[in-house]
């Protein structure tokens, strides 16, 4: 299923042009404030890259919150990298040539008599047999490594059959029982759609289930990339999820299997559209943020995050940046160590990648790495498998003559 954007997203793609560099402002917490546009990579270098082409229909690179993992289960990880072309890529590091090497394409039911690109992608255990697979947005679909070969397992064509789209999936336990999920984010084409912008699967041991749903009643906006953990310190995950003009925590009711709906209050309004949603500890005091990606269109693409922590109460806003000029933040967020120093910093690729650390009473730059165009990939995790985090980035829109590019960067590589 092909992603669900805003017509006036569609329209900014194409008549985009290039924005100026603007200065370096100083950082403030709990405000709204301005970052440097200039390359500092800082100790970070250049892995890996792959240039895919020029055509924005083929080579374009889209998202996916958990496309590093262990997904033929030998132990070591895999890298995913998807995009246009009806092909999620199974990458693996090769130590002795030292480069990423693909192993795999996996290609969608029914293909290719029926193409469609994989919004979004996921490596986890979906089955809850202690191995993990590989799930994919394109009709809901779940493959599984066995003999040699990966082998779908399993296809629920609930939300493309009933005029809806995904645009990214995640697996964990949203229900808290123990046991994970495959939580597919999107929505319904036009307003006699059935499909919610959140669609929960489970699987009972045969197939995949379609088991709780969230419909907003009041709007039908696209949720592009949501997010799940512990975002109120009760020690249960919440699904977040981000639309039009709302940023929702949905707490599933396992026994009714319902969604308890809470909603933050936030700063965007009109034509600021957000994207990503990430929950994870961003300031290193054990307890999950919520990290959330969008752009102000009415402000020159001014790209933009915010986070939100619980105070017991309710979610103020810790934190707000925006780079001016710079490319718009979509799905290109994620949290986690990058430098191998023991605590994790946020990165945000808004055109260029962000690397931000909490230094107790704000976030500081610590780093800005050379990419560019609308970053839809920003993910960190071990690709290489040395027990040190890596960051993958690539992009889904670039300048005209740009090539559609997917990014390795390491710490202290080369430097």
């Amino acid at each position: 299923m092909k992603k669900l954007i805003p017509s006036i997203v569609i329209v900014l793609i194409v008549s985009m042009s290039s924005m100026g560099i603007t200065n370096a402002f100083s950082y403030s917490n709990n405000s709204d404030t301005k970052a440097s546009t200039q390359a500092t990579s800082n100790g970070y270098g250049l892995q890996w890259m792959k240039e895919y082409g020029n055509s924005p229909w083929t080579d374009a690179r889209y998202q996916g919150p958990q496309p590093i993992g262990d997904c033929d289960n030998d132990g070591k990880n895999e890298l995913l990298i998807s995009g246009r072309d009806c092909t999620i890529r199974v990458m693996k590091w090769y130590e002795n040539n030292q480069t990423y090497s693909q192993v795999y394409a996996l290609h969608p039911p029914f293909y290719p008599f029926k193409l469609c690109s994989a919004g979004g992608m996921a490596i986890g255990d979906v089955t809850n047999d202690g191995k993990n697979e590989i799930a994919a947005t394109w009709y809901t679909t779940v493959y599984k490594y066995s003999a040699a070969k990966y082998r779908i397992i399993g296809v629920n064509p609930y939300i493309f059959f009933h005029n809806g789209g995904s645009s990214d999936c995640l697996i964990g336990d949203c229900d808290n029982d123990g046991k994970n999920e495959l939580i597919l984010s999107g929505s319904g084409y036009g307003s006699t759609s059935p499909v919610g912008q959140i669609t929960v699967f489970k699987w009972n041991g045969l197939y995949l289930k379609r088991v709780a749903e969230w419909k907003d009643p009041q709007a039908n906006g696209n949720v592009f990339m949501a997010g799940l953990g512990d975002v109120d310190d009760d020690g249960e995950n919440e699904i977040v999820c981000a639309y039009e003009n709302k940023l929702m925590v949905l707490n599933l009711d396992a026994q009714n299997k319902v969604f308890i709906p809470t909603e933050i209050s936030i700063q965007y309004h009109g034509q600021e559209f957000p994207f990503g949603v990430v929950c994870k500890d961003c300031d290193n005091d054990g307890k999950a943020e919520i990290l959330l990606s969008y752009c102000d269109f009415t402000e020159r693409n001014d790209p933009r995050i915010t986070i939100f922590k619980w105070n017991g109460t309710g979610y103020p806003i810790q934190f707000d940046i925006r780079w001016p000029g710079g490319e718009p933040v979509i799905e290109g967020i994620d949290v986690g160590d990058t430098d191998d120093d023991g605590l994790n910093e946020v990165v945000v690729g808004a055109g260029l990648t962000h690397i931000l650390q909490w230094n107790g009473t704000t976030y500081v730059e610590e780093a800005v790495l050379p990419t560019f165009g609308w970053m839809a990939v920003v993910c960190i995790g071990d690709c290489d498998n040395d027990g040190k985090n890596e960051i993958n980035a690539g992009n889904v829109d670039v300048e005209s003559g740009q090539q559609f590019t997917e990014w390795v960067f390491k710490y202290g590589w080369n430097t």
